[in-house]
């Protein structure tokens, strides 16, 4: 594997947080779903333009924070959408006279040519994605992802290779925002009260309490506890309130979590608690990552895509990952997958999840690792 630029890094995982499939990225950014999940992994980097759709179908836009972290532009999908990459460097070149920076200096400090930005700067040739964000740190601004409202599909920018934009596949999903997260933004809209102070009565980033009034994150239930203390509010839990059903998926999807919980206690009834343990993964085990991936994308070009060859490439990339935060991100999205392929199990049996909670669940596992 490649090294991975830090927004294409962060994009991903917000993909994968949000249940967006890597089809529905490769359809706004005129590309294909092998493409994107080489960006993954840095084996390969979108261009600007592709990175400016992949934010978008996924709430963001593109914006730079000056040094004290306040953004001072963010990216519009609105007005001259023909050249969003020509729009950022505009603001970037306009900084630059500010500053009294020569297009010259801000090369040298770069480390190319002069000839290379003063082309990017006509546009005459869009720069890179690592080009644009060095542009942006020389002269002294960070590119960030910045929460937006989900853009409408027509919003959208068009695909790199061309062909009208495709409405993105799971909109409604990520646009769904959490009953009680939603009694509290509209509490807190009420009140007067920024989701700055949330964010310091929560613990969390200015950021992710952003994400939580979009719906594009859930808030954990402490942060949702101490949201709610911040308004003058509590959580209570109890029986539940008269109302719709809730959907199918979310039930069959509860009752594996059941089975999952009563599986995991069973296991530490035997093997006692989580046991402190180096990981082991790190870069030996990129080979064997790229292996596995490729291997899925030739079995996906063949037709013949199975659960196996999925989750051994979900497996082999979480193994490859060195640091805690990320590796622990990468454990969840290989723990997704696995809960997918219950699911499929399930509908293809006809079984319905969780119906031996009873105390069958995990009776018959036999030895293996803590």
């Amino acid at each position: 594997m490649g090294t991975i630029h830090p927004l294409v890094a962060e994009l991903d995982a917000l993909r994968v947080g949000l249940g967006v499939p890597e089809q529905a990225v490769a359809e706004v950014t005129g590309t294909d779903a092998h493409e994107v999940s080489w960006w993954g992994i840095g084996l390969r980097t979108p261009s600007v333009q592709q990175t400016i759709a992949y934010a978008a179908l996924l709430g963001r836009r593109i914006g730079f924070t000056d040094a004290g972290g306040e953004v001072v532009y963010v990216d519009q999908l609105h007005g001259d959408a023909d050249d969003p990459v020509g729009r950022l460097m505009a603001v970037l070149e306009e900084h630059r006279d500010q500053l009294g920076w020569s297009r010259s200096r801000v090369a040298a400090e770069m480390g190319v040519s002069a000839a290379a930005a003063s082309r990017w700067a006509a546009g005459k040739k869009p720069p890179s994605l690592a080009s644009l964000t060095g542009y942006a740190a020389v002269l002294g601004w960070r590119t960030v992802l910045v929460v937006v409202d989900v853009p409408e599909p027509e919003q959208v920018p068009q695909p790199a290779r061309g062909g009208p934009p495709k409405q993105p596949r799971s909109s409604a999903r990520r646009r769904m925002l959490h009953p009680l997260v939603a009694h509290l933004e509209q509490t807190r809209t009420a009140m007067g009260v920024s989701q700055a102070q949330i964010s310091r009565a929560t613990g969390v980033h200015k950021n992710t309490v952003g994400r939580w009034s979009t719906g594009a994150k859930t808030p954990s239930v402490e942060n949702l506890v101490d949201y709610a203390r911040a308004l003058g509010e509590d959580v209570f839990i109890g029986p539940l309130a008269e109302g719709p059903p809730p959907a199918p998926e979310a039930v069959r999807r509860g009752r594996i979590l059941q089975e999952i919980d009563l599986v995991r206690g069973n296991r530490d009834l035997r093997r006692g608690g989580v046991p402190s343990r180096d990981d082991g993964t790190g870069p030996q085990w990129r080979q064997a990552a790229e292996e596995a991936l490729a291997e899925e994308i030739r079995a996906d070009c063949a037709n013949r895509l199975t659960w196996a060859v999925t989750v051994r490439a979900v497996l082999a990339r979480t193994l490859a990952v060195g640091d805690p935060a990320d590796l622990r991100a990468e454990v969840l999205s290989a723990a997704a997958e696995l809960i997918a392929w219950v699911e499929d199990l399930d509908a293809r049996t006809g079984r319905r999840g969780g119906e031996h909670l009873g105390g069958q669940a995990g009776e018959s596992e036999e030895g293996g690792g803590g």
